[in-house]
């Protein structure tokens, strides 16, 4: 590692992904069938060394393209001419393509294939701030306007685009990619192969405040002293915030995904593999097992714990805790079924409303026809 690098070399994010072969991209080469068939472990239907031009989707699909579908309906949308990745049992005797039968793990593979890679240079920009105390690997990228303070560490083939800060004591895993102005407060560890968003917000103070007791008494800030550990392979959406911890540190586990506009407060620790949809919320030291799945705006309290493959729908309120493979949904969240059932009563609520007027209204004619 060195302190100041010039810049001199390129690199790309080649078109790679777990358990697949390299295959080297180049955006205005076409490839053959055979060629994809063998990235996405398909068998070839037809001429495997035939050209294809793109991949589109099925209702912009034409001659030589290839689309992927899953279900049965687009087929339909699809041209005569173009190529099809699918299920064996979607092809027609003139049809000719690539059979899969995990039709939408192929479509992820094959989106990673097309995408044309950015391209960054080994180095540090002129314009970058980067402290003497601070050690920058000789293939990592530093951009425009970045600044990097005292005792920093950004290892082998890390990215950092324009204006990207990375606080004192921060460790950028090799190969983690940083978009444009991202912040790392200090005492941030991210580990290798991540992928962090524009405007992310990392390791800011957690939200610690002692209430006041007395209406002319101010509320009291409680200091946090801890950091933040982003394991190996995790993505972390655009303009999210991940609080440090009071003590210890906020912890986000290996291959797990944040989506945009998600808050973590401090001390949360989030297991393995888990997916936090846009617009959630942790709360403080709340524990998420592996594997879990956070609905778009969902949130979860304090000190609550969500069990290993648990699921939140959209809009569910965790508040107590949730036992491993629960699927909970609704405010407050309880049992997926338990709630659709109470949702359907609720809806009945008009009409039994208005049997019940119908029937204090009998009663009450009738009493008067007695007298």
């Amino acid at each position: 590692m060195t302190n100041v690098t010039k810049i001199n070399g390129v690199f790309a994010r080649s078109a790679t992904c777990k358990g697949a072969a390299k295959v080297d991209k180049i955006s205005d080469t076409p490839m053959t069938l055979g060629q994809i068939a063998a990235y996405i472990g398909g068998k070839v239907i037809g001429n495997p060394h035939i050209s294809v031009k793109g991949l589109v989707s099925p209702e912009k699909s034409g001659e030589k393209t290839l689309s992927v579908v899953w279900e049965e309906k687009e087929l339909g949308m699809l041209s005569a001419e173009a190529f099809l990745a699918a299920p064996e049992k979607f092809f027609t005797e003139s049809r000719q393509g690539i059979v899969t039968e995990k039709p939408r793990e192929a479509f992820a593979r094959l989106l990673y294939l097309f995408k044309i890679p950015q391209s960054f240079p080994y180095g540090i920009h002129p314009s970058a701030v980067v402290s003497e105390n601070a050690r920058i690997a000789d293939t990592a990228y530093v951009g425009p306007l970045c600044v990097i303070e005292e005792n920093a560490v950004i290892h082998d083939e890390a990215i950092l685009e324009a204006q990207v800060y990375v606080g004192a004591r921060c460790s950028v895993g090799k190969g983690t990619h940083i978009e444009p102005m991202a912040v790392l407060y200090e005492n941030v560890t991210i580990g290798e192969r991540g992928l962090i968003h524009s405007g992310a917000i990392i390791g800011c103070d957690g939200f610690g405040i002692i209430p006041s007791s007395h209406p002319d008494e101010r509320p009291q800030k409680v200091p946090q002293i801890g950091g933040v550990v982003i394991d190996d392979d995790v993505e972390i959406g655009a303009c999210t915030t991940i609080d440090r911890g009071t003590l210890d540190d906020t912890y986000i586990g290996k291959g797990t995904k944040v989506d945009d506009h998600v808050h973590i407060a401090h001390n949360a620790r989030i297991g393995d593999n888990c997916i936090v949809v846009a617009m959630t919320g942790i709360a403080g030291s709340a524990e998420i097992g592996e594997g879990v799945i956070l609905a778009a705006r969902s949130g979860v309290r304090d000190h609550v714990k969500i069990g290993n493959r648990a699921q939140v729908a959209a809009n569910g309120g965790v508040i107590k805790d949730v036992p491993p493979g629960e699927i909970v949904s609704g405010f407050p969240a309880r049992p997926h079924k338990e709630q659709f059932r109470a949702q359907a009563l609720y809806l009945r609520l008009p009409e039994l409303f208005s049997r019940i007027k119908a029937l204090e209204k009998r009663l009450a004619e009738s009493g008067e026809d007695s007298k």
